[in-house]
C-alpha cells in the first residue's frame, strides 16, 4: 500500500537494511494506522562515482541517498503528518547508518556517504494488492472490516502473509479499533 525505495549510494550491511525496513514499516504503521502487511520496501544500491545523479546541475559523486514513499493521501492526511514521518524516517536512516563505517574511508568522507539528500512522498491514486483494491485513506475501518472474509480464506488457502496480517489485526490496538467500529 505504500512502496517505499531507499536509493543507496552508502553501501548498507543485510543488517542495516533489515534494521531501516522495520524501522519505516513500524514509523508508516503508527502514523496512518495500516497493517504491515502493505508495506513495501525496496532497498537500490548505486554507486555514486558512475556520475549519474545530479544535484543543481552538477554530478553528486560522494553521496546520492534518498527515500522515496509512494502515498495515499487525503483530508485525513494532513502535510505535517508527513513531514513528521519524513523526519522520522530521516532519523532512523542516521541510526541505521551510524556504524559501521566504509572501510578505506576517513571519518569526513564516511559522513559525507551516510548523507540522506532526501526523504519524498509521492501521492497514488490507487493500487490493488494482494487481490484487494486498497481504500482511500481515512476510510480503512470500513474497507478493512470488508475484506476480513477474504483474508480468512487467503489464510486458509495457506497464504501465510494473510495469517500474519489477521493475527495483527487482533494484536495491534489501533487496529482493533478499526475493526470495532
Amino acid at each position: 500500500m505504500p512502496p517505499y525505495k531507499v536509493y543507496h549510494s552508502y553501501p548498507m550491511t543485510d543488517e542495516q537494511r533489515q534494521a531501516l525496513a522495520t524501522s519505516i514499516t513500524d514509523l508508516h504503521c503508527e502514523t496512518f494506522t495500516t497493517p504491515s502487511f502493505f508495506v513495501h520496501i525496496r532497498f537500490i544500491p548505486h554507486d555514486a562515482r558512475d556520475g549519474n545523479y545530479f544535484m543543481a546541475g552538477r554530478t553528486r559523486l560522494n553521496d546520492s541517498n534518498h527515500i522515496v514513499g509512494i502515498v495515499r493521501t487525503s483530508p485525513t492526511r494532513s502535510k505535517s503528518a508527513f513531514d513528521a514521518l519524513a523526519a522520522k524516517i530521516e532519523s532512523a536512516w542516521y541510526e541505521t547508518v551510524r556504524s559501521p563505517s566504509v572501510e578505506g574511508l576517513d571519518e569526513k568522507d564516511a559522513a559525507s556517504r551516510k548523507r540522506l539528500l532526501m526523504v519524498t512522498f509521492t501521492p497514488m491514486i490507487t493500487i490493488r494488492e494482494g487481490g484487494m483494491t486498497i481504500p482511500e485513506a481515512g476510510k480503512e475501518g470500513t474497507w478493512l472490516k470488508e475484506q476480513l472474509p477474504f483474508m480468512r480464506q487467503m489464510s486458509e488457502e495457506g497464504f501465510d502473509d494473510f495469517t500474519e496480517m489477521l493475527q495483527e489485526t487482533e494484536e495491534r490496538e489501533d487496529l482493533k479499533g478499526l475493526v470495532s467500529e
